[in-house]
């Protein structure tokens, strides 16, 4: 559950970048929207993206409970190393790449089951493209709706902030989130506590108490950097950039797409902040970031690797 609470952490703070930033709604409650919607995604969105990450990418009945466990660690050193660096990483691609580094070192390629990977891969990619263009787009159209309106009643506007944060947190549980349930049940079905790759209610609970852990004692770090340091955020761009990532999550939620929301968030904001005001953007902030997710692939199968490595110097090869 460590490798939840850091996601906690450096996730949950792209979601709470909004309120930490523009001030609209007040972190504490912020904080509980985002750890209901987290619970409430994969229940009401079902858990499709659980499965391609927990059966996917390898048989890990057939593969046994070390792989895994390498893989789960790796992921972690990743993401640690990106926590305390207080860049923002994506999960998604730490875990991912740390459990094909892991088959790597352990049997080799064979075992991979590629279009898994490929279609994590393709999500992956087309997340910060699609966050980008989304941001950019519901921004325009918000000034639009914007223009006509009086002063007050376009500050009443921006309560639907809370509508937008309930959506983020919604997409983030039906999709990053459901990552770690997914790695949760291939756990279950390797130990034989599951007859089949079937979701148990308990791997939702336990991956959102683990998030909340990590949200509520890291995640104002990561919001910080991935907020106001990117350019200066007002209502209106945070609920534009909000309600853009979740439309994009929740759309490849709903067909079993692993995206990540913290690309897809961060992307959303690049987009708003170029579309309101291209020299206002700090592009080295965003430059970093960018250089922080191609680093975590690379990074995180070097880990993965590591970790099979250092199980077969403690344990004997079975």
């Amino acid at each position: 559950m460590a490798g939840t609470v850091i996601t906690g952490a450096t996730d949950g703070g792209n979601l709470l970048a909004a309120a930490a930033s523009s001030r609209t709604i007040p972190v504490p409650r912020a904080l509980i929207i985002i750890i209901a919607g987290v619970f409430a995604g994969p229940l009401l969105f079902g858990t499709a993206v659980a499965s391609t990450i927990g059966s996917g990418i390898a048989d890990y009945s057939r593969l046994g409970p070390l792989l895994l466990g390498a893989g789960i660690v790796g992921a972690i050193g990743a993401q640690s190393v990106a926590y305390f660096a207080r860049v923002p990483t994506s999960g998604s691609v730490a875990l991912v790449g740390a459990m094909v580094g892991s088959l790597w070192a352990g049997p080799g390629l064979a075992v991979v089951h590629w279009s898994g990977v490929e279609k994590v891969a393709f999500a992956l990619v087309a997340s910060p493209i699609a966050g980008f263009a989304a941001g950019a787009f519901v921004y325009a159209v918000l000034i639009a709706a914007l223009s006509p309106l009086s002063r007050k009643a376009g500050e009443r506007l921006m309560r639907l902030q809370y509508v937008g944060i309930a959506l983020q947190a919604l997409g983030y549980g039906a999709n990053d989130a459901e990552k770690t349930v997914g790695i949760l049940t291939a756990a279950a079905v390797v130990a034989g506590g599951a007859s089949s790759f079937a979701v148990p209610f308990w791997a939702i609970v336990v991956t959102a108490l683990a998030f909340a852990v990590g949200l509520m004692f890291g995640g104002l770090r990561i919001a910080k950097t991935v907020g106001n340091q990117l350019f200066s955020i007002r209502p209106q761009h945070a609920l534009a950039f909000q309600i853009a990532a979740a439309a994009t999550v929740l759309g490849a939620a709903a067909v079993g797409g692993p995206v990540s929301t913290t690309q897809t968030t961060a992307s959303a904001i690049i987009g708003v902040g170029a579309s309101a005001n291209l020299r206002a953007l700090h592009w080295r902030t965003a430059a970093k970031i960018v250089v922080s997710w191609l680093l975590t692939a690379p990074i995180a199968f070097g880990a993965g690797a590591a970790a099979t490595e250092l199980t077969h110097l403690l344990l004997p090869r079975g």
